[in-house]
């Protein structure tokens, strides 16, 4: 464990920023040495389409080498999409990405719902396409996704997302509705996203319990709206969320799970921390430290 890191070894964080630059094998070490835990990789580093089976193992076996447990996949994949190949693409993009983590023990996933606002191209529903038909697209996506991530014996984690058609609590009930049941079917509990929708977020931890397999730390400032002008996600501790009870509902809960950052204070990054990864997942691991004392004693099991 690093001189500056955590007792905590479930903190993890997500290896995008300028680390989607960097080789995996630096991207760890420098975690490692930071105290994190666990990592988080992205398509930037664990891509099936350009890496060869062995390449993605050798990916999460170094990475425990270096002392990481790998939390998720982060796929992400934008599944309101009105081009039937490109659509499949996607979908077989997630399926593979899964099938291959599982392979070395992974068996989790990061995905959206779509669309991705902050994607060049994204579908404007509402406009471009109505939102029920824009549902419609993505449900029969979303339970094609879900069959085959569940045949690779592994699980897709939902992350309820601002301007995602699956965005807060309600939303996501549409989901939880019709597949609630599946093998597949989990929750990626990123609570900046929850805390912008003004959801009571003890409560819906608690709705959402039997779902989360994974944790983001992430705060938010603002009101719903556009990110950089109504809403911004800022460093941790200046935002909405109550960590103090939010850490208490995944107690009660029962969660011992990864709880890994996404580092998305895009202005500091750039204005302050000069773009360096490096500054930015060190600065974290400060903030992280800071808030553990709002840990129940059951949730650092």
């Amino acid at each position: 464990m690093g001189a500056q890191g955590s007792d905590f070894r479930r903190w993890g964080f997500l290896a995008c920023l300028d680390y989607e630059s960097w080789p995996a094998e630096k991207v760890a070490e420098t975690l490692a040495e930071q105290g994190y835990g666990a990592v988080e990789w992205t398509l930037a580093h664990f891509d099936p389409r350009r890496m060869s089976d062995d390449d993605l193992a050798g990916v999460i076996s170094m990475s425990r080498g270096k002392g990481l447990e790998v939390s998720e996949i982060a796929v992400q994949q934008d599944l309101v999409c009105l081009d039937a190949d490109e659509l499949k693409a996607r979908i077989d993009l997630t399926v593979r990405t899964a099938t291959a983590a599982a392979a070395s023990g992974v068996k989790l996933i990061n995905v959206l719902t779509g669309p991705n606002r902050w994607e060049a191209g994204h579908v404007d529903v509402g406009s471009a396409l109505s939102e029920g038909r824009a549902w419609s697209i993505m449900l029969d996506a979303y339970e094609r996704m879900l069959d085959g991530v569940a045949a690779a014996g592994a699980q897709a984690a939902l992350e309820p997302c601002w301007g995602t058609l699956a965005h807060d609590f309600h939303s996501t009930g549409v989901l939880l509705r019709r597949f609630a049941n599946h093998p597949a079917f989990a929750i990626n509990f990123d609570p900046s996203h929850f805390a912008l929708a003004r959801d009571d977020m003890g409560w819906i931890i608690g709705e959402l319990a039997p779902f989360i397999r994974h944790v983001h730390i992430k705060d938010v400032a603002g009101m719903p709206g556009r990110e950089g002008r109504e809403f911004i996600f800022p460093l941790i501790g200046e935002g909405r969320v109550d960590w103090s009870e939010m850490f208490d509902a995944l107690d009660r809960a029962g969660y011992r799970g990864f709880m890994s950052v996404e580092f998305e204070a895009y202005q500091y990054y750039r204005t302050i921390l000069k773009g360096d990864p490096k500054r930015a997942s060190e600065l974290s691991m400060q903030q992280l430290r800071a808030i553990e004392e709002f840990m129940p004693e059951g949730l650092r099991k």
